[in-house]
């Protein structure tokens, strides 16, 4: 692949995960069981942290590298996400799972395209937590284990 359009890919993921990073904060703020909580601050974190090993190719490709800022598609994102987690975990959780499904498309399609070994080994990485991500928000929302967790809680 030219060096031009894998750069232009990178950016385009670090960018995703940026926003990705605003959505769970949103999500994070409105939910108020710890456990569910504490998974999207999970979350959230290896969201960072792929902007960041992203970063390192942009920059080895000379571009600039993207700041976990959001913009406007993710602020679009973050308000979709905080409007829906109003309802609550379930929908703080529902938001979260398209955020995901989004997220696990976007890293398929992208390893689809030729890359060098070292940029191939990141974005599977990358997408190996992100199906970690969907495959946890799916199982939240069929077995609500925050409700469980406050049963034990009270019993």
């Amino acid at each position: 692949m030219e060096q031009k359009k894998e750069l232009g890919r990178l950016i385009s993921l670090a960018h995703m995960d940026a926003d990705a990073v605003g959505a769970y904060e949103a999500a994070i703020q409105r939910v108020s069981e710890p456990l569910v909580q504490d998974k999207l601050s999970e979350f959230r974190i290896d969201h960072v942290r792929h902007v960041q090993d992203l970063n390192v190719f942009i920059q080895k490709f000379g571009g600039e590298p993207v700041v976990l800022e959001v913009d406007w598609k993710g602020k679009i994102l973050r308000g979709v996400t905080a409007l829906t987690s109003r309802i609550g975990t379930e929908g703080a959780l529902l938001a979260m799972l398209g955020n995901e499904e989004f997220t696990n498309r976007a890293y398929d399609l992208v390893l689809q395209l030729d890359w060098t070994a070292e940029i191939r080994q990141l974005v599977e990485k990358n997408r190996r937590d992100e199906r970690r991500h969907l495959a946890w928000v799916k199982d939240a929302l069929r077995h609500r284990p925050w409700v469980a967790q406050k049963a034990e809680t009270h019993a």
